[in-house]
């Protein structure tokens, strides 16, 4: 076990699997005590149970959800010191296709929840604050939201929102002397479940060959290689620890090299 979270305790929504499983993972190992939060109650168990952490059902859209989580998190922890924003959603088709039920829905996930989770949890993570060690807030973003792609109009906006959120963020909580840093993560191609779908839907369009699809995919980063969750698991320790303390409003950019072309 690492020690660069030691003394720390982190939320982690979205941990089921993917990039917050990743997270959660790669701080468990760094010592946190890390929450597993996730509307998908056996999956997040599951992880819960590998990594010693507790696991912790819940629905990112709810208000109510959001305040059962910090009353659990302060009766049972106290302040907070790490708070990662990870769980999202993903919408592909045109904007045409897009309905009015479809844009508000996955905007309540990727939008409307960073912002409860970070309304609700304020409190708890001023408290951790302080002597030189801000908390952390760490917003998963990705690169949808610093350039645009055809065809997910919704989920290209709402990351861009999270990335200007987070940055107003960083500065309200500066600006009223809280002691809480803010930044986002911005992955590129990383193999989770949501890009092995996007996949499987480009090799049935014919956009990328049948024999070897995620050649076809690394092919198109500057690395040539696809990334993993502890890719940005990494990323997301860094900025969650002390290490980071003079970190504030910035974007990481983590996707092999993809919007630097």
């Amino acid at each position: 076990m690492g020690e660069r979270l030691r003394d720390k305790v982190a939320l982690v929504t979205g941990a089921a699997q993917g990039i917050g499983a990743g997270i959660a993972r790669a701080m468990a190992a760094e010592g946190a005590t890390v929450i597993a939060a996730d509307v998908n109650r056996a999956g997040v168990e599951a992880l819960a149970s590998e990594i010693g952490a507790t696991a912790w059902m819940l629905d990112v859209t709810s208000e109510d959800g959001w305040a059962a989580a910090a009353d659990h998190v302060a009766t049972t922890h106290g302040p907070l010191s790490i708070l990662v924003n990870n769980a999202g959603v993903e919408l592909v088709k045109p904007m045409t296709a897009h309905s009015l039920a479809d844009w508000r829905a996955l905007m309540a996930v990727n939008v409307d929840g960073l912002f409860l989770g970070c309304r609700a949890f304020q409190p708890l993570l001023a408290a951790a604050g302080g002597q030189g060690r801000p908390a952390s807030v760490v917003n998963i973003s990705s690169i949808a939201g610093l350039v645009g792609y055809p065809d997910q109009l919704a989920y290209n906006t709402s990351k861009g929102a999270v990335r200007h959120m987070t940055k107003s963020l960083a500065i309200e909580w500066a600006a009223h002397g809280l002691p809480i840093r803010c930044n986002s993560i911005h992955p590129g191609c990383i193999r989770t479940p949501m890009l092995e779908m996007a996949v499987e839907g480009w090799v049935r369009e014919g956009s990328i060959p049948a024999d070897d699809p995620w050649a076809a995919v690394a092919s198109l980063c500057p690395l040539n290689a696809v990334g993993s969750p502890q890719d940005i698991a990494m990323g997301a320790v860094y900025l969650a620890s002390d290490e980071a303390r003079f970190v504030t409003g910035i974007e990481l950019v983590i996707d092999g090299g993809w919007v630097a072309r």
